[in-house]
């Protein structure tokens, strides 16, 4: 108790009076609320006369007076509210562990893809070579029967010698002594390709082959879009963008039949006289665009002129795109019903075709030969991995994405039907990578979609774009166009 006294003489710990660093001698006894620092009435007259600033003990009083209410909304409101941050916080975690999870079993799934393929591979070699040593060992075992016979035959001609040969008389040792030497003197024809010669030789087990059979793993985070230039070139709504390099581009507007070729500052370079419903630059920069008026596809030269490639009639063709094969997908529709309500006797499908025209093969339903695909197929890219992505519209407001594979089997619809979203996807591209990207108008957004039609994020949103129409990705850079008759052009990395 002494010790507390001596410690404490008032009985309760005092603070010591703090100081003015600038003016010796004075307390710090006011607040300045402007700059939130502690002063002495020195520094009211000199420094801060014009700012709001109290006497230490009055602010005191005044936040003791509303402390209690002060805390009490603490708690009613602010830790709730950071009660709701801390579970979705804790939702989000558990969000990522699946999605993390669902990514785990996918490469687990394509791993064993993999080694399903590897084991037939090894069973077929294998079988291989057993078949082989089974025909070989037949061959060898019918010349181990011939000499084991002839073998069993010299024996027994020397049993008989050495048990009779005290009884044999001249001739008969004669007689004998020739049949043993004929028996040895026999030839027995084996086989001269004895051997087995069938050798399995080792591939290369390229490590960079492997990594690029297992696929690739990223993060979409690290995908950035950034705008580098932008123009205004019209007023109307761009309804087909497709860049011819890096530098320029293919645009045409809604309800005007015309194309025109202009670089990314919005010079215009060259025109065509052709009402392009959709286009696709080959990998040699030939130009192919449907001409929905003539019913065909068109052929745009450099010098301008415009020519037919070939005839899609009776069928209107929608989109147009270059396959993996250097053949073209085509998709076309009739005019026999309503446009969004397709009835028995309507054509709505795609079309594999030669550059001739020669049709390859048709997707038109699913493998049940009776369900539709496509309502209205209006756009048609395929991806690196030889997936076929279909912008299909569904009204006048609203669109999906259908993902084929390209032997035709349905692979996904974006979004889901069972989360359907009322979204109006217009146009799709594909990255080096096999993302998918597609433009929404509603809602002025742009998607990044995982090979397998998966939302992962937003890559553009209103504040970027303003109702994207048309797009068009070449290497790293970015064309959108939208329903103002702007064109932005962006840094895909």
């Amino acid at each position: 108790m002494a010790d507390k006294e001596e410690e404490y003489p008032l009985e309760t710990p005092q603070e010591h009076a703090l100081m003015c660093e600038k003016h010796a001698l004075m307390p710090i006894d006011v607040t300045c609320e402007d700059c939130e620092e502690f002063i002495c009435s020195k520094c009211v007259k000199e420094d801060h006369k014009d700012h709001d600033w109290i006497t230490i003990s009055t602010a005191a009083t005044l936040r003791t007076r509303g402390l209690m209410k002060s805390l009490r909304n603490i708690e009613e409101e602010d830790i709730q509210k950071l009660d709701k941050k801390i579970q979705r916080a804790s939702q989000q975690m558990e969000e990522n562990k699946k999605t993390c999870e669902s990514e785990v079993s996918k490469l687990q799934k394509h791993y064993d893809a993999i080694i399903e393929k590897l084991h037939k591979i090894k069973a077929k070699h294998e079988k291989t070579l057993r078949e082989s040593l089974e025909c070989k060992n037949a061959e060898v075992s019918g010349d181990k029967s011939s000499l084991e016979k002839k073998k069993k035959s010299v024996l027994q001609h020397i049993k008989s010698m050495r048990e009779n040969s005290g009884t044999m008389t001249d001739l008969i040792l004669i007689k004998a002594h020739r049949e043993l030497t004929k028996v040895l003197s026999t030839q027995v024809n084996t086989t001269q390709k004895s051997n087995f010669l069938l050798r399995h030789e080792n591939g290369d087990i390229n490590e960079a082959v492997l990594e690029s059979m297992m696929g690739q793993t990223f993060d979409a985070d690290q995908i950035s879009v950034t705008e580098t230039d932008s123009f205004q070139w019209s007023e109307k709504p761009i309804s087909v963008l497709e860049a011819m390099d890096e530098d320029t581009c293919l645009i045409k507007q809604f309800e005007i039949p015309c194309v025109t070729r202009l670089n990314k500052s919005g010079k215009k370079e060259k025109q065509f006289s052709v009402n392009a419903g959709s286009g696709c630059v080959t990998y040699n920069n030939e130009v192919y665009v449907t001409d929905s008026d003539k019913r065909n596809i068109s052929h745009l030269s450099p010098s301008g002129s415009v020519s037919t490639l070939f005839s899609t009639d009776p069928l209107t063709p929608r989109g147009i795109c270059q396959t993996q094969d250097g053949c073209l997908l085509v998709t076309l529709v009739d005019n026999k019903s309503e446009i969004f309500k397709p009835n028995s006797d309507s054509r709505r499908l795609m079309r594999h075709v030669t550059l001739t025209g020669d049709v390859i093969r048709e997707y038109e339903y699913r493998e049940d030969g009776q369900t539709r695909l496509f309502t209205l197929p209006r756009r048609v890219t395929q991806n690196s991995n030889t997936d076929i992505c279909v912008i299909n519209r569904t009204s006048i407001a609203t669109g999906e994405l259908v993902i084929l594979s390209f032997s035709g089997s349905l692979k996904s619809v974006y979004p889901e039907q069972d989360h359907r979203k009322k979204l109006n996807l217009v146009d799709i591209v594909c990255d080096s990578y096999s993302d998918i990207i597609v433009s929404e108008v509603s809602n002025s957004s742009v998607h990044l979609l995982s090979t397998d039609g998966k939302f992962m994020r937003y890559l553009l949103t209103e504040n970027q774009v303003n109702q994207p129409t048309a797009m068009s990705l070449k290497k790293s850079t970015m064309w959108i166009g939208d329903a103002h008759g702007r064109v932005k052009v962006f840094q895909y990395k």
